[in-house]
């Protein structure tokens, strides 16, 4: 049930610790800058003659750019100070609006989507900040409500963005984006230092799973990513043809799948801490299998609404996974692991949105049909796999039983 006080937004950042609460605020402004125009990205190549396919193709490159960033990013967060990674990868993201800006083709938008993405070497960095900073007792929620600052961020910002294109066009909006890329940047300023752990260093370059448990998460990782991915880049197309709506209420239906983003990844990421991490994982995989079954069924502007937000439970079970990771092994880096699952689970965001272009093409419904039955699929591997407590004890982050629960 969701209480009150679980989805207290403002009391749930402010018990986060201080630099993860700047950590919320500095990625809140940046997702606010996405957001504005991020709903309505595929319609915007569509407009510079992009079809379907060239749409998956173009979002397989930079999820490729991104995977491949990965391990790079993995073995620098392991190495080096985490505020300098973050800010770097922070500062090359500022350009690739402008990049956007001057396209005059789809093909003219990938070499600023190659840096955009790129630019998330630093995710394993992020990832490792937030298990660095957070409290012992409340691994999974701290994940939970700093990452949902993301979705949050593209809450707001879609309304923004829909009011403002009765004023001006979706390419001017790529400068407001420039604006807000580049304030969150100096948010990160005032973040405290995480010097590289002595121990971390000297880890390997990659931890491989090396249990049943963790190969099990990485597969449910990739598998999540790759499912997600299949349907999510082509929403906003099946809203434009199948219900024929307009940018400005697919921003507002975009608006409302982000809220329901951010208060399912606090909410489960709660859930996760207090009760079973494997069936809080498949909770939100199932809620976001019925929100994507609805709106395919519905076929309905109005009925639409509640449904998209049900879909925004989608991503919230792999922050529970990503807090599971941070725990998972005695003795692992700090970032080794985030490099190397996130590759893989980039990888899968690179398959899945290339498939789903090539389904959207043949039939816009069946990537809704693939997704949601893929959920019910992760959905029992996550609850069979990850309700019991693991027989070692967790990471050197967390020596308290009640990490380990789950």
């Amino acid at each position: 049930m969701l209480t009150t006080s679980r989805l207290n937004l403002l009391a749930s950042v402010q018990s986060l610790p201080r630099d993860l609460r700047l950590l919320f605020l500095s990625l809140f402004l940046w997702t606010f800058g996405l957001g504005l125009y991020n709903y309505i990205w595929p319609l915007y190549l569509r407009d510079l003659q992009a079809s379907p396919s060239d749409v998956g193709l173009v979002f397989s490159i930079g999820f490729l750019a991104l995977a491949l960033s990965m391990i790079p990013g993995g073995i620098l967060a392991n190495k080096y100070e985490l505020k300098a990674l973050l800010i770097i990868g922070w500062a090359m993201s500022i350009p690739p609006p402008l990049m956007y800006y001057f396209a005059k083709t789809w093909t003219d938008v990938i070499p600023g989507i190659i840096l955009l993405q790129v630019s998330g070497f630093n995710i394993p960095a992020f990832n490792a900040y937030i298990a660095g900073a957070a409290e012992r007792t409340k691994s999974a929620s701290n994940f939970g409500i700093t990452w949902a600052s993301a979705p949050l961020g593209v809450v707001f910002s879609p309304i923004v963005g829909s009011a403002l294109l009765n004023w001006i066009s979706v390419r001017d909006i790529f400068i407001l984006t420039f604006v807000f890329f580049s304030i969150s940047t100096m948010v990160l300023f005032f973040i405290r230092p995480q010097p590289a752990l002595e121990s971390d260093a000297k880890s390997p370059r990659l931890e491989f799973p090396k249990s049943r448990r963790e190969g099990t998460l990485l597969l449910y990782l990739t598998g999540a990513a790759l499912a997600w991915s299949v349907a999510a880049p082509f929403i906003p197309l099946y809203f434009q043809d199948a219900l024929s709506l307009g940018p400005s209420i697919i921003l507002l239906l975009g608006a409302l799948q982000s809220l329901g983003a951010g208060v399912f990844a606090i909410f489960l990421g709660r859930r996760a801490d207090a009760r079973s991490k494997g069936g809080t994982m498949a909770l939100g995989l199932v809620l976001s299998s019925a929100g994507l079954i609805g709106v395919l069924l519905a076929r309905n502007p109005l009925l639409s609404f509640p449904m998209v937000f049900l879909i925004g439970s989608a991503r919230a079970p792999s922050l529970v996974g990503y807090s599971i990771l941070s725990t998972v092994r005695k003795g692992a880096s700090r970032a080794g692991q985030f490099g190397f699952y996130l590759t893989l689970e980039s990888l899968g965001f690179v398959a899945g949105s290339y498939l789903g272009g090539i389904l959207y093409t043949l039939n816009p419904t069946t990537m809704f049909y693939t997704t949601s039955t893929s959920f019910i699929a992760l959905a029992v591997l996550a609850w069979l796999s990850f309700r019991t407590k693991p027989e070692s004890s967790p990471s050197k982050l967390s020596g308290e039983s009640e990490i380990a629960r789950d």
